[in-house]
């Protein structure tokens, strides 16, 4: 993640530097969605959700909020969502709010019976929704195969300029001295893309998946406009991890340049970690519906997708630390231990989203059953709650020094006097979350293995066998749906 990027996005956005931007979009009587709403609270978010959890519902309607500047690019509802024979379409409301300068206005669109209205006075804007997943390669494009075969000429070409040709350089791992699009002699209206390397020019013919749709993106994004809305269907199609990481760092950078708003969907974990917690949307669907949860982690988020574990109950909780700690009171003794072996506990994220999860279960909205955890500086009356009144960490190291860091030497395989000394100066820095990583650079161990080693030593030396029949009872009651 580029930290410096984001803060200073944060800090433009907060100050309104946006002028064009939408705000919310609520959706009712479409494909699932109930009267859910989307706030967007970054100028570059990332929507992940399982398939057929509605992000494309949700990008489809969002191109269809503005006028484009452009009339004959206007995309509208009727053509995303079409009425069949099976697909009955009425009673749709979409209420949206948008920002234009320093007014925010609400606008309507609609489908009551058999026709969409759509606001006279709908805001105008510049729109662009690419399907990237969807995007088939050049050569089994309609068309193109003739350009491929009878080709003789080029009548014209456009380069990529040097910035945009640099930064594609950087996102795919390669270098590219050229990068442009000509236009063949046979068909005017198509154009083939061409990258020039350390061996020569190859075309979108021969190109790679990731190069292919890259160069495309590319293309696009060279000639978006200010202010414009930029929307990006599975937006880590045919790329590789840490491609996927320098296109959000390359989107990011453009969003900030020309101040333009991009809504990404996305299966990716790599994506949703090169995004600040606030521009991170999961859409979880449940038995009574569709929940939208924001700030999620990218591994929670990625969880929601993957069918490997199956567990009698979901543990939430808010980071590693929070995890190993509660891991380690529940295998504490032999009469709780054996909890862990039916339930997962995952890190989601802040005490916020831990809260959030915790409303949705007890309100039976999420698909499986769950109880979550907070920290103990925080309390929520739809969690429970770790031990003590401060965070882990402070809690752990405080109730060990009282107690002499015991067994801790013979653990680490460290003499008292370096050990005990390494420990209180960590304590020192104001910030309890590098209490493990500074202990582990002096001992050389990493900040993981530190941590579980003083829990495992906490749990044993202070902590109360109540506290802890308390957690586990609470958490058994859920496994077994008393």
């Amino acid at each position: 993640m580029d930290h410096s990027e984001i803060s200073t996005i944060r800090g433009q956005y907060q100050a309104g530097m946006w002028p064009q931007f939408l705000q919310m979009l609520q959706i009712g009587g479409l494909r699932g969605w109930t009267g859910q709403a989307i706030e967007f609270n970054f100028p570059v978010v990332g929507v992940v959700g399982e398939n057929g959890s509605g992000k494309s519902t949700l990008m489809k309607m969002a191109a269809c909020v503005y006028d484009n500047k452009e009339k004959q690019k206007r995309f509208y509802p009727a053509t995303f969502f079409v009425e069949t024979h099976w697909d009955k379409i009425q009673g749709v409301k979409i209420d949206y709010r948008v920002k234009r300068g320093s007014n925010v206005d609400s606008f309507k669109i609609a489908k009551p019976t058999k026709r969409w209205r759509v606001p006279e006075n709908a805001p105008k804007r510049d729109v662009f929704l690419l399907d990237i997943a969807r995007t088939l390669p050049l050569d089994a494009s309609v068309g193109y195969a003739k350009i491929a075969r009878l080709a003789a000429a080029e009548i014209e070409s456009a380069e990529i300029n040097d910035v945009f040709r640099e930064r594609l350089s950087h996102v795919l791992g390669r270098k590219y001295s050229k990068a442009r699009f000509a236009i063949s002699d046979v068909d005017k209206k198509r154009q083939v893309g061409l990258l020039e390397r350390e061996w020569g020019e190859i075309s979108q013919f021969h190109q790679g998946a990731g190069e292919d749709s890259t160069l495309d993106l590319f293309r696009t994004l060279q000639g978006i406009p200010d202010n414009a809305l930029l929307l990006i269907d599975e937006v880590e199609a045919s790329l590789h991890p840490r491609a996927q990481r320098r296109l959000v760092r390359f989107l990011l950078w453009l969003a900030r340049q020309r101040r333009i708003q991009v809504i990404l969907s996305t299966h990716s974990p790599y994506i949703l970690q090169e995004l600040p917690q606030e521009a991170r949307i999961l859409l979880l669907p449940g038995p009574q519906g569709l929940s939208v949860v924001y700030g999620v982690s990218a591994e929670f988020a990625m969880s929601r997708l993957d069918d490997e574990i199956h567990p009698e109950a979901h543990v939430f909780v808010e980071d590693r630390d929070a995890e190993i700690l509660l891991r380690e009171i529940l295998a504490s003794a032999e009469d709780t231990a054996n909890l862990l072996s039916r339930i997962e506990i995952t890190p989601v994220g802040p005490a916020n989203v831990v809260a959030m999860l915790g409303s949705l279960g007890k309100a039976g909205k999420l698909p499986y059953k769950s109880v979550a955890v907070v920290d103990g500086d925080h309390s929520d009356v739809n969690c429970l709650s770790l031990p003590g009144t401060v965070a882990p960490e402070r809690m752990v190291y405080a109730d060990l020094k009282i107690k002499g860091w015991p067994n801790l030497p013979q653990r680490f395989g460290i003499g008292a006097g370096t050990l005990f000394t390494t420990l209180e100066d960590a304590m020192l820095d104001p910030d309890h979350h590098r209490w493990n990583a500074k202990v582990g650079d002096q001992i050389l161990k990493s900040s993981i293995s530190v941590w579980e080693v003083l829990a495992s030593e906490w749990c044993r030396a202070c902590l109360d066998s109540d506290a802890r029949k308390l957690i586990a009872t609470s958490i058994l009651e859920v496994v077994n749906g008393t």
